[in-house]
């Protein structure tokens, strides 16, 4: 299944853990008839549900085949790339990298960090601006795609102080357009939410993360399942990125990276700098943010993933956070400071920022919250238990869910938990015979009043003071322990059906694994009492029936066998009633 937003959810593969809603920042997951499916005017696109879904039910959508018909139709097709493909792909050199993607049809490759330098020039320039007339105290960077819509949507008294100022990515795909025309330009790089910015801006045609190229090298035997580059020559030579190589924009996959890119083009004295990265990290630095209370300008870089664009959901992460980031250093040292003031002259539009519109917060009362609780079996503070197993930090969260649409009440573990047990416990109590749970030490874990009834007085009155007599020793009960013992060992038949003498009665005994090597049940019936005596007349009889009729087709084989047999049954039956009239 494909999915018009950049993230979908593959509901044939969903199994119901809510992981994805536990790692949702913003829970933009709704679950209907068990299936976490994402809420697209909610979601911020930062991937992480992508990232975290176990059975990777949760998917990015593929845009490679809406790539492959730009290259079809014959455009010129630019690869605007990101800066962190050092750190993810380090089996090639840059121009084997560059080499591999004209493989695929591209016709050139240029690297988004030019665009992050034109962003770091202008921000230099606000910067600057800023503290000489000191009208605006706050900057927030737009480089972040899931930043600007997190904010725009979550914390909209925010959004005033993003920076109008395109990502790098638009201001590179803007740059591409001026210099060489009516062409395509396709992002390639670790982040889903680019997707969303190829969705909104027509100057970007498409964007595929890291994985997605990583496939289509596969599928075009470029790479080998090891990912070892085949086909390509083998040389250390430079990348030839198109206009140039870039500055030091090259440094914005890692946090704080942007802002050691715009300080090398002006760094007020009298402005303040902070990085932040990681979703928790940003909402506890801007809840309860006072603007009015700084006293000089502040510049804030936010990164949604944390440590940066080179942990992003779109890559594959391989090598070890450290590595990542030293290998783009290492990269970035080698690029120059700044760009000069030739390229820097090609006025780009520089402004517009991702689109987003505020979620509306739903408002519950007390009264509503407390009958969405009720219906999980939450009456007192005592039963919120805030396990998070539903996905959420807190049952009330959850009951706003729920009154929401957004959840179902199947979702609360411990409601189920103990809808199970109750229904189990009902059962057990219901039924006419005897039933006995064991662990693998033999000691009760549940029985009923049937059982204790049918092992003696003595048993039945502690059943009355003990209901369900959990931890009593079943091989002090009874001598048919050993059968228990028997179906839990490892190398033995998963159920043993027999009859046993206890007293003056005659038990027939099913014991069965419900957990193997660690719970087993047995149930147990009286033959002797004359509901079952008919039950079993009935049911042995019609074996008998049933043997007979098979006899017909070999009777010179079977006679004397059938016989045998039907003298065994009968005299059993005739056993049982005797030792019934005898009771």
């Amino acid at each position: 299944m494909q999915a018009s937003y950049p993230i979908y959810t593959e509901l044939a593969d969903c199994q119901d853990c809510y992981k994805c809603i536990r790692r949702c920042p913003v829970k933009a997951i709704r679950v209907e008839n068990g299936h976490a499916q994402v809420i697209p005017d909610a979601c911020v696109a930062c991937g992480r549900c992508v990232t975290y879904c176990p059975v990777f039910a949760k998917r990015a959508r593929n845009d490679v085949d809406r790539v492959k018909r730009f290259i079809i139709e014959e455009k010129k097709v630019f690869v605007s790339l990101a800066p962190s493909y050092i750190s993810e792909f380090s089996e090639f050199t840059p121009r084997q990298l560059e080499l591999a993607l004209k493989k695929l049809g591209f016709f050139a490759v240029s690297e988004t960090a030019l665009g992050a330098d034109f962003v770091s020039a202008q921000i230099a320039s606000d910067m600057k601006t800023a503290c000489e007339n000191r009208e605006q105290k706050l900057f927030i960077s737009s480089a972040c795609p899931a930043v600007v819509e997190y904010i725009k949507r979550y914390t909209p008294e925010l959004a005033p102080y993003i920076t109008n100022r395109a990502s790098p990515l638009l201001a590179h795909a803007r740059l591409l357009r001026r210099l060489y025309g009516d062409i395509a330009v396709v992002f390639i790089g670790p982040c889903i939410a680019k997707k969303r910015e190829a969705d909104q801006w027509e100057e970007i045609s498409a964007a595929l993360t890291f994985k997605e190229l990583r496939d289509w090298f596969k599928a075009e035997a470029i790479i080998d399942a090891e990912g070892v580059p085949e086909g390509v020559s083998d040389t250390n030579e430079d990348a030839e990125f198109l206009p140039r190589r870039a500055a030091k924009g090259a440094l914005y996959p890692i946090d704080g990276g942007m802002i050691r890119s715009w300080k090398n083009y002006s760094d007020p004295p009298a402005a303040l700098s902070m990085a932040i990265s990681g979703t928790d990290a940003i909402e506890k630095t801007l809840s309860g943010f006072d603007v009015a209370a700084l006293t000089r300008p502040l510049f804030l870089e936010l990164l949604f993933c944390s440590g940066g664009c080179i942990n992003g959901p779109g890559a594959s992460n391989a090598a070890s956070g450290m590595a990542r980031r030293m290998r783009l250093l290492e990269y970035a040292e080698r690029a120059d400071d700044t760009l000069d003031s030739a390229i820097l002259a090609k006025h780009v539009l520089l402004t517009d920022t991702l689109s987003a519109t505020k979620v509306a917060e739903a408002i519950h009362t007390e009264a509503e919250i407390q009958g969405a609780l009720r219906q999980v079996g939450k009456f007192t503070i005592h039963d919120e238990l805030n396990c998070s197993s539903c996905g959420y930090d807190t049952c009330r969260d959850f009951a706003r869910a729920m009154l929401e649409k957004r959840a179902e009440r199947t979702m609360c573990a411990s409601y189920m938990r103990k809808l199970a047990q109750k229904k189990a416990n009902g059962l057990i109590r219901a039924i006419p015979s005897g039933v006995v749970i064991v662990d693998k030490e033999l000691k009760i874990v549940e029985c009923n009043k049937s059982f204790a009834r049918l092992m003696g007085k003595e048993l039945r009155d502690m059943f009355e003071i003990l209901p369900g007599l959990e931890g009593a020793d079943l091989r002090k009960i009874t001598e048919a322990a050993h059968y228990f013992t028997d179906v839990l060992s490892s190398n033995s038949a998963d159920e043993i059906e027999c009859d046993i003498r206890e007293d003056k009665k005659i038990l027939h005994l099913t014991v069965f694994v419900v957990e193997k090597g660690e719970i087993a049940a047995g149930v147990i019936d009286d033959i002797t009492l004359p509901r079952v005596r008919k039950d079993k007349t009935v049911s042995r009889a019609q074996k008998i029936i049933d043997k007979n009729v098979a006899a017909v087709q070999k009777i010179a084989f079977l006679l004397g066998e059938n016989a045998a047999e039907t003298e065994a049954i009968l005299h059993s039956i005739i056993e049982s009633y005797t030792e019934g009239d005898s009771d």
